[in-house]
């Protein structure tokens, strides 16, 4: 049973001193039956406001197991 979805999107918003990337995540609760193409118009539309680049964007579906 699906319990929640989430959609987390990932930005570079500097490197360290020894040139690897920071990341920063925001997670925003979705509707399960969010389909892939909306996700992705919705992850870029909120990517354009933010002055980092967006790295990835991730679904995280959680179910409930054996109940």
């Amino acid at each position: 049973m699906l319990q929640r979805s989430q959609l987390r999107l990932t930005f570079e918003v500097g490197v360290t001193e020894a040139g690897k990337p920071i990341y920063k995540n925001k997670t925003y609760t979705i509707k399960p039956n969010a389909t892939e193409s909306s996700l992705v118009s919705v992850a870029q539309a909120l990517a354009s406001l933010q002055s980092a680049p967006l790295v990835h964007v991730y679904r995280n579906d959680v179910h409930v197991l054996g109940e």
